[in-house]
């Protein structure tokens, strides 16, 4: 239970801290156990520059005393190295047997140590304790010779002056280091705080942006860091979300101004027989009534078709499919239709992909021809030289379509303000059909200024084969070719 609750406690501390207060807790916690860590170096270090530099004292005075007791005897030792002095607290001589022969700075009879390195040998001496002086003391024993008898030179100095120094400057540094763990904590809060000044008015800025109102921007830092890249990319994002409102808006104005035409049409005439309390007639219903609910439901299924296509992509029914006889087939549908001359050149070529949205979007291109040639329609098929790709043009000898306007007219519900053709308008959704088929084939249209005049309609798609394929997976490809040019 306290576990739990424990846990309990820490989500809703997390929970509860903004992101300015978050780091100035985890840079503080980290400052502090780097300031820890250096000053635990810090005292190794010094500990250890203070223990070298008593044994270096200890030891070179009982190596000089050491040297001058083997060229002579003790008598033959400088009254100098035999004086204490800074870094050498306590002196001894001793031969062999454990007499003291020379002490200070006075007079002790016993030897501080028993340690016997022997002729020229030394070693140290730690936590000594001399009686009648307080503390402990270190150094070191030299062995020395003269004359067959051996000596010992015992130096040594108090460990507690350096002990002392080191203990005060750790008290210092205990003291020193909660006020300079504050003085950074508070300093990490206010620069990080400066930092997320700009986090601030973007929050202010996209919180005032309303979705009927997309046209206000966050301000771009000057920094040029991460905040001036996520400020610059949530712009690019609000440009984008207003674009997609505004053409949503149009879409949906579009639409309902597309339907209420048909709407209009069949709920007028359903009006006037009640007012007027007559049947409608057969007539009426064929040339009236049933083409305008044609044309609704095939618009409301165009609709939900782009609908489908902006949520998860057009769905395919993919197989093998002979793109020249869906070619053929519109050309023939085109002859019968009367309505322009048509000129077909017809290549055998076999695609991967749906066979009954392919022809959809041929017809799509063929019938917006039919709508606006003056009198030619000219369809074309290729294939490049990897066989990977394939291009069908569809060409009409009409006024074409100006440069500027080349992007819009696969824009939904678009139509050019000028009507080019002769025929009814369609809805403004073929070519935009069109497009998004081509585009789940893995191609494009584009649209360009034919050779004689006009425009020229061109799709180009994945054939899904490529030049190394298996030949026993294409069909055979020599089927009769459709004539260059047969007159309506």
């Amino acid at each position: 239970m306290f576990a739990q609750r424990t846990c309990g406690f820490r989500a809703m501390f997390r929970r509860n801290q903004g992101v300015r207060m978050r780091s100035t807790i985890v840079a503080t916690i980290i400052v502090a156990m780097a300031v820890v860590a250096g000053a635990v170096i810090m005292l190794f270090m010094l500990h250890r520059q203070q223990d070298s530099q008593m044994y270096k004292s200890t030891g070179n005075r009982s190596y000089e005393i050491a040297h001058q007791i083997d060229d002579g005897g003790i008598e033959n030792v400088d009254p100098e190295l035999l004086r204490p002095t800074t870094g050498i607290d306590v002196i001894q001589i001793v031969d062999n047997s454990g007499t003291v022969l020379f002490s200070a700075p006075r007079g002790d009879k016993a030897a501080i140590s028993d340690i016997k390195p022997g002729w020229w040998n030394t070693q140290r001496v730690d936590g000594v304790e001399i009686p009648g002086r307080s503390g402990t003391y270190c150094g070191q024993v030299t062995g020395a010779q003269y004359e067959g008898i051996d000596y010992n030179v015992i130096t040594a100095v108090s460990t507690q002056p350096y002990f002392s120094g080191l203990r005060g400057t750790a008290i210092i540094l205990a003291i020193e280091f909660p006020v300079v763990i504050l003085i950074a904590g508070a300093g990490i809060y206010f620069f990080v705080g400066r930092a997320l000044k700009p986090v601030e008015r973007i929050t202010r800025q996209v919180s005032a942006i309303t979705s009927s109102d997309l046209s206000r921007r966050v301000p771009v830092p000057s920094t040029d860091d991460e905040l001036t890249t996520l400020a610059v990319t949530m712009n690019d994002m609000l440009d984008r979300l207003e674009r997609s409102r505004v053409s949503q808006l149009q879409f949906v104005g579009d639409a309902s101004h597309e339907l209420r035409s048909p709407l209009t049409t069949l709920v007028g005439i359903l009006d006037l027989a009640d007012d007027t309390d007559s049947p409608i007639d057969v007539d009426t219903v064929r040339t009236i009534l049933l083409p305008e609910a044609q044309r609704m439901r095939t618009m409301v299924a165009d609709l939900l078709l782009l609908a489908r296509a902006d949520e998860r992509g057009i769905p395919l029914t993919v197989d093998e499919v002979d793109l020249d006889d869906i070619v053929g087939a519109e050309v023939k549908r085109l002859r019968s239709l009367g309505l322009a001359k048509v000129v077909a050149d017809v290549t055998p070529i076999r695609v991967i992909g749906d066979s009954d949205k392919l022809s959809r979007a041929i017809r799509n291109l063929t019938d917006n021809a039919a709508h606006h040639a003056t009198s030619t329609i000219t369809l074309q098929m290729t294939q490049n030289t990897d066989l990977s790709a394939a291009t069908v043009r569809v060409i009409d000898d009409g006024p074409g379509v100006p440069e500027k306007l080349r992007d819009k007219i696969f824009d939904r519900f678009y139509r050019l303000d000028s009507d080019r053709g002769r025929h009814q308008a369609g809805s403004g959704l073929g070519l935009p059909i069109a497009a998004e088929i081509a585009r789940a084939h893995g191609g494009t249209i584009t649209v360009s200024d034919a050779p004689g005049g006009g425009a020229c309609f061109t799709m180009t798609i994945s054939t899904g084969f490529s030049e190394d394929a298996d030949p026993g997976t294409i069909a055979e490809r020599e089927r009769p070719v459709l004539e260059a040019a047969v007159e309506p």
